[in-house]
């Protein structure tokens, strides 16, 4: 039962502005796997980036600028991130592959053999998603500067805008591909690997402009050259994903790794 309100005044919410813009973010997962359902994995994918871009982009700016963080809030994004970048975006990779064609050896050994490929591959991102979720849970990284793993939203973007690109989805085998790439970035959710943040040393100018053309062009893209809005989230999230470590100084990469070694040992004590 919450405190009473003082009298004369209110009493602190739990809920507030930043929260509903959390609320946006949680609506795209949502819709992202009803359109699923539907088979639509393009709708889903808009679904997921506008969440994204709407919500997830806005509720910590909001909170900041509101002064109204608070440990509701916290809580709450995390859970929805957890089912607009874990559980939705492995909705839309069951959905991208569960009608693959495979070759006929296969198919006559194992009937529906492309229904258990997809179950596979959406079952592992979200198992090594769901693990990073926790284990921060029980020993937070608090690393400064990079995460421990790589993030959650980084993986769904490049996945979700790897099966509905225009160009790269075409590339000669471009569904193995996207396999391989699938369980690459499920298994670096789990690795001890630095992927730069935003907090920490203030970001290089170079960075900053950087940060600034991937909303810049996926904005642009989305409203003028639609066809090509997910070519463009996954150059960027993929060129993130490959080369987020080279702005760490070597002597910030050396601290993250001797990070890791205690922020590993604080996992296996925790209970």
């Amino acid at each position: 039962m919450a405190d009473p309100a003082p009298e004369g005044g209110s009493g602190p919410r739990t809920f507030g502005l930043k929260d509903v813009f959390t609320c946006v973010n949680l609506l795209g997962g949502v819709f992202a796997i009803i359109f699923c359902i539907l088979g639509n994995i393009r709708f889903a994918a808009y679904a997921f980036l506008l969440g994204f871009l709407l919500g997830d982009v806005l509720d910590g700016l909001v909170a900041r600028l509101t002064h109204t963080g608070n440990r509701f809030g916290k809580e709450f994004d995390a859970i929805s991130d957890h089912l607009a970048q874990c559980i939705a975006p492995a909705f839309i990779v069951f959905v991208g592959y569960r009608n693959v064609p495979l070759p006929s050896a296969i198919t006559s050994l194992i009937p529906q053999a492309s229904f258990y490929l997809a179950a596979a591959l959406a079952s592992l991102l979200v198992i090594t998603g769901s693990i990073r979720h926790a284990r921060a849970g029980v020993a937070p990284v608090d690393f400064p500067m990079a995460y421990m793993g790589l993030p959650r939203t980084a993986s769904a973007f490049i996945i979700v805008s790897f099966l509905n690109s225009t160009l790269y989805i075409q590339v000669p085998g471009g569904r193995w591909i996207g396999v391989v790439l699938l369980v690459v970035l499920s298994v670096a959710h789990i690795l001890p690997l630095p992927f730069r943040t935003h907090r920490g040393r203030p970001l290089k100018p170079y960075v900053k402009m950087l940060v600034f053309s991937f909303f810049a062009t996926t904005i642009i893209t989305l409203i003028f050259f639609r066809d090509f809005v997910f070519d463009v989230t996954f150059f960027w999230l993929m060129g993130y994903t490959v080369t987020s470590w080279i702005p760490m100084e070597p002597q910030e990469r050396r601290a993250f790794f001797a990070r890791a070694k205690e922020w590993a040992e604080e996992v296996r004590r925790a209970r």
